[in-house]
């Protein structure tokens, strides 16, 4: 199907900001001396020594450095939280939990149930959200995270990735989700649906779980070169990913196109003669 979007919200995610509800993303909360060397050991960033507050995000990649899924990491003062792809929570608490050692300090708990999780982007999300939602501190680095108490709901507030100028990812626990809702609801964010996200996210070039989130791709493919260091040790995938920034060469690459027909995911593209790629989202 194609996705399709309302001209007015269309409008709003280009002029003011938008809210879309999140909450099919998987969370994980992760506890224990070594939850950070978990994960550092497993997956592409640099994240030993992340301090309460802030957060990266890294990818899990499979011995040929295919990606399972992009995790989103914020650090509290004893606790991780890993934010998945959608409905991957359960999955992806499987996968690290065969990775344990027996002198590991690492406990793992799905909280995705638990949950809330509300999208906020456009170029008034700044001024929307400190202004009239009155966060107190919305101007923060990438991934990185601040709680605050906000029309009487406890809730978090992350930076993410742009689109069209700033994201942010508002999380509560999920019996305050109405609530938090409903008071969001008085700003002038202009909520928009699921498949609208869609199309903002396709016409931002973001990748997504289960389109350029697979394991037909490495993360250098689907544009994630930010979430990946080449100067930390071994983990899970190094030496296909560090071969392929050493050389060069990607034998794939997401970018974007504007055809002057509709088209379907899946679709083959051509040039040539050959077959040079596939849909892997549509809008």
């Amino acid at each position: 199907m194609m996705t399709q979007i309302d001209p007015s919200a269309y409008e709003a995610a280009h002029q003011t900001a938008v809210i879309c509800d999140r909450s099919d993303l998987g969370m994980l909360k992760i506890t224990g001396e070594t939850r950070l060397d978990l994960i550092h050991r497993m997956s592409t960033q640099e994240i030993n020594g992340l301090q309460s507050g802030a957060g990266k995000a890294t990818v899990l990649t499979t011995d040929i450095g295919r990606i399972i899924d992009r995790l989103i990491l914020y650090a509290g003062r004893d606790t991780i939280y890993a934010l998945t792809g959608e409905s991957n929570g359960e999955t992806i608490a499987r996968y690290l939990m065969r990775f344990v050692f027996f002198n590991d300090d690492f406990h793992m708990q799905d909280i995705s149930a638990e949950t809330a999780v509300f999208a906020v982007y456009g170029p008034q999300a700044v001024h929307i959200l400190g202004e009239q939602a009155g966060f107190p501190e919305v101007k923060i680095p990438l991934h990185h995270w601040r709680e605050a108490e906000i029309g009487g709901t406890t809730a978090y507030l992350h930076r993410t990735d742009p689109i069209n100028g700033f994201g942010y990812y508002i999380m509560c626990e999920a019996a305050q989700k109405d609530a938090l809702q409903q008071f969001l609801g008085q700003t002038t964010l202009v909520p928009i649906t699921a498949e609208a996200f869609d199309l903002l996210r396709i016409e931002a070039g973001l990748p997504r779980l289960g389109h350029e989130l697979t394991e037909a791709y490495i993360p250098l493919e689907a544009n994630l070169w930010d979430d990946v260091s080449f100067t930390k040790g071994c983990y899970i995938g190094q030496e296909i990913i560090a071969r392929m920034e050493s050389r060069g060469k990607l034998a794939k690459r997401l970018v974007k196109l504007a055809p002057d027909t509709m088209v379907e995911i899946g679709a083959a593209i051509s040039g040539g003669g050959k077959n040079v790629g596939t849909v892997t989202s549509a809008a």
